[in-house]
């Protein structure tokens, strides 16, 4: 614990943050969609593919300060909550349904990009292949005896990919700002910020984390925090949400710490790894789309929501952009964390059949 508040980590993680911030601050004013976020991203990409230091010290982002703000966010999609939001959840099992359908597509197309297309092997193929649970599928891939490196790295592009394409296309399509340039405003912006909704609102985020941890919610780093402040919004401990200023700096964070994240990578094996992603990403989100295409024929969501729920990125940055853009993150949420239910459960029954194999992995 003493090691982790060294001089040192305390400097490299005051850099990256740095970095990130002023990453964000350009995107912002160049009016980029969701800058904060991709903003803080691509900087640090930059930074940490270059070898950038300063004095000899690297910008790194530990997890778990990353962790905690990603809990920050899920307090945040939390005070969001109203009883009426209720109202889209009746038509939930048929986009659930969906979920499932487009999990198991995206998995075979994945598949054959990987394995015809990248020549990997066929652990490694199919735990790349994996449209979610990035720390489940790395995991239970290396178990089954997949190449860590490579599937850290196609996983981990497939979130960033995603959470890179979908502010853009919704910019592009709707002309819309996506993102802080939108004025996201989360809760009732009009009412003051007391010390005792300061109190229950950090509440929320250390006690999310641990109950989540405890009960093992899925994605509990988010799940825990977002549940515990539905509650407490609810049930009206806290009528208000974050402000800007705390929103916009876990956009910064966790952008950060996810653009930190490329160190020790090769160029070689970053491009391989970058154009079977695109394709692969490309495929996904088609497939989501042509989905949501029947799917709006059939109930009353609007278009956008959906096709943000079945997008194959990260729970925390695609519930940031439905906030972004008014959709509603408990809907779109719950289907991302039943998306990485599907898929671990996908995964570990597939880890049982790869043991099996008593022939060597090709």
């Amino acid at each position: 614990m003493l090691s982790f508040f060294s001089p040192q980590k305390l400097a490299a993680m005051a850099l990256s943050i740095v970095i990130g911030a002023a990453g964000g601050w350009l995107a912002h004013l160049l009016g980029t969609p969701m800058p904060f976020l991709l903003g803080a991203f691509a900087a640090s990409v930059v930074a940490t593919l270059s070898g950038f230091n300063l004095f000899g010290i690297a910008p790194v982002l530990p997890m778990p300060v990353r962790n905690l703000f990603v809990a920050v966010i899920g307090v945040m999609i939390g005070g969001s909550f109203h009883p009426g939001i209720f109202s889209e959840f009746d038509n939930l099992w048929l986009p659930a349904l969906a979920v499932v359908m487009i999990v198991l597509a995206s998995l075979s197309f994945n598949y054959l990009i990987f394995r015809k297309l990248g020549r990997y092997d066929k652990v490694t193929s199919f735990y790349s292949a994996m449209p979610g649970g990035l720390i489940e599928s790395v995991a239970l891939g290396e178990r089954a005896g997949g190449a860590i490196e490579t599937l850290s790295l196609q996983q981990f592009l497939r979130i960033t990919l995603v959470i890179t394409f979908l502010p853009i296309l919704f910019q592009v399509f709707t002309g819309k700002q996506v993102g802080s340039a939108a004025g996201m405003t989360i809760g009732n912006p009009d009412l003051a910020i007391e010390i005792t909704d300061w109190l229950v609102l950090a509440g929320c985020v250390f006690v999310g984390l641990a109950g989540g941890k405890m009960l093992r919610l899925p994605a509990f780093i988010l799940t825990g925090p977002l549940i515990l402040s539905a509650l407490a919004h609810y049930f009206g401990l806290t009528l208000v949400g974050l402000p800007s200023w705390v929103i916009s700096g876990a956009q910064v964070v966790v952008g950060a710490g996810l653009g930190s994240r490329f160190r020790g990578f090769r160029l070689g094996q970053l491009w391989k790894s970058f154009w079977l992603a695109m394709i692969s990403v490309s495929g996904m989100l088609l497939i989501g789309a042509a989905m949501v295409g029947l799917l709006v024929r059939l109930i009353d969501v609007p278009f956008q929501v959906l096709f943000i729920s079945f997008a194959p990125g990260g729970v925390t940055e695609t519930a940031l952009i439905a906030l972004s853009l008014n959709a509603n993150p408990v809907y779109v949420t719950t289907l991302h964390v039943f998306r990485i239910a599907v898929t671990v459960i996908i995964s570990s029954l597939s880890l049982r059949w790869f043991d099996r194999q008593k022939k060597p992995v090709e």
